[in-house]
């Protein structure tokens, strides 16, 4: 058994036209040491809940929250759900997230909503 969330590939930055011909640079949040970081994370500290695994059920949580301006982690929501302990087991772990290098635009920090898949998938059963 093992849970794992993938990224989108983002730039780590990209240039957005902010109006009157100018462009803007914007930086993505990121969680600390980045993705590999991240996913180490939700590996070490997710535990595929029992009742979901004996009915082999498995599948893709979209989570999505807000990083502020200050790296911390707010209004955790599913954004769409597989069941209700995984979707549980999703929001569990993401409250237990350390705060992220903050989202930027223009060079100030600012707030950024993020969506982030977390996948439960239990291994191939052996016969």
């Amino acid at each position: 058994m093992f849970a794992v969330s993938q990224e989108p590939a983002k730039k780590e930055s990209e240039r957005v036209k902010s109006g009157f011909g100018v462009s803007i640079v914007q930086v993505q949040p990121e969680y600390p040491g980045g993705p590999d970081s991240l996913q180490s994370f939700l590996k070490s500290n997710m535990t595929y809940p029992s009742q979901a695994k004996l009915n082999h059920i498995q599948g893709r949580v979209y989570a999505g929250f807000m990083v502020d301006r200050t790296g911390k982690i707010k209004d955790i929501k599913i954004l769409s759900g597989v069941n209700e302990e995984l979707d549980n087991e999703a929001m569990r772990v993401l409250r237990m997230m350390p705060e992220w290098k903050p989202g930027s635009a223009g060079g100030a920090a600012v707030d950024v909503q993020y969506i982030l898949p977390v996948d439960f998938i239990l291994p191939k059963q052996q016969n």
